[in-house]
């Protein structure tokens, strides 16, 4: 079963073009959006995921998570 994963560099600057590269060479995983400085939001099954991540130096992986948002316009409880 395929999941979404967030990949991120904690290494200085920018993530390397090089390992960016490596991701989107990756067979099992796809790349579903790069537009972040730090960040890779990935989509495959997580061993694969997790043994990209690990072959990546300065790289974590974490589990894409939602978060369900308020009512922006909450209604008054009559009583």
């Amino acid at each position: 079963m395929t999941k979404k994963f967030i990949l991120r560099y904690c290494g200085k600057g920018g993530k390397p073009a090089d390992a960016v590269a490596r991701v989107k060479a990756a067979d099992d995983v796809k790349v579903v959006d790069d537009s972040s400085p730090r960040m890779l939001l990935v989509e495959g099954p997580k061993a694969a995921v997790e043994a990209l991540a690990g072959s990546l130096a300065d790289w974590v992986m974490s589990e894409e998570r939602t978060v369900k948002l308020p009512n922006p316009r909450p209604r008054v409880r009559s009583s």
